[in-house]
């Protein structure tokens, strides 16, 4: 049996290219490429693996005092046929992900799709990784990949970001609320009114999602009036971390240049204040701040 990876590049004919681990598999399936079958795509809700750590120890050592824990794990059938598929099964990998010598753990398998299926305990996230609860560290993480395995007995990895969903271990916040924007380029807006208040939900992988995440910037300091949503993480000690998020239009691989990606910032949980850093290359304006004060 050969395990390989594959990505859609003929969605009418739901054929793949598929990667394997070895170039000899790799020249062979590049020249008969093989058909997935069925192509799906991942959902979840209620993504955390949030607490705090122990204090006056260093983060990299402190325990975690869980306070929300849990994940609900959503396969649907985008296209394609179960027609000599198997099984699908869901595997989690700790603090890695495939081709880095890492084991992997079934969480799940099905026949049928959609399907559905939840971990609500950290003993279930923690499950057959030979890692007890007091060994988790802030940062420390879990990968969910699909896999897909056909009746003639080969087994495909679906790639990225078709068939997968991290889980990282961070500290507890919570910005849910509507919030005051202003920002050093024209304050609270200029040329297209005012900045409306900003409303900050909470995304289903424990990150946060700002309608307007650039300080209305866009929208309100120059003549364009288009709304820049955005996606951001809080880290222990309130440290803003966009680096691995995104949400609504990527502005920041924008081909004429960065309009106001979030490249830093803080947040303070008890004042309710998110001061952001940003970086602008679209307008040359550089880099600025935004301050968002929730209602």
């Amino acid at each position: 049996m050969k395990t390989k990876y594959f990505t859609k590049i003929m969605i009418l004919a739901l054929l793949v290219s598929v990667f394997s681990c070895d170039t000899d598999d790799e020249s062979e399936v590049l020249n008969d490429k093989d058909t997935a079958g069925v192509l799906i795509s991942v959902s979840t809700s209620s993504g955390a693996l949030l607490g705090s750590p122990e204090s006056g120890v260093p983060i990299e050592d402190a325990t975690v005092t869980f306070t929300e824990v849990g994940m609900t794990f959503n396969l649907l059938q985008t296209s394609g046929s179960m027609d000599g598929v198997s099984k699908l099964e869901v595997v989690k990998i700790y603090n890695g992900d495939l081709n880095q010598g890492k084991t992997e753990v079934t969480v799940a398998e099905t026949t049928t799709l959609p399907y559905t299926f939840s971990l609500t305990t950290i003993d279930e996230f923690l499950a057959g990784s030979g890692v007890t609860e007091d060994q988790l560290r802030i940062g420390d993480n879990f990968v969910f990949r699909v896999k897909i395995h056909q009746t003639d007995g080969d087994v495909y990895y679906y790639h990225n970001p078709m068939g997968r969903y991290a889980l990282t271990v961070n500290c507890a916040s919570d910005l849910n609320g509507i919030y005051t924007v202003t920002n050093s380029v024209c304050g609270p807006g200029t040329t297209n009114g005012g900045i409306p208040p900003v409303a900050i939900t909470q995304n289903s992988d424990g990150t946060w999602y700002a309608e307007t995440a650039d300080g209305g910037l866009l929208q309100f300091c120059t003549s364009n009036n288009i709304p820049n949503p955005g996606s951001f993480a809080i880290g222990c000690g309130g440290v803003v971390d966009a680096s691995g998020t995104s949400g609504g239009p990527d502005y920041c691989t924008y081909s004429g240049g960065a309009i106001g990606c979030i490249t830093g910032g803080s947040w303070n949980q008890d004042t309710g204040v998110l001061q952001l850093q940003h970086q602008d290359d679209f307008f040359g304006i550089g880099a600025y701040t935004s301050t968002y004060v929730r209602n």
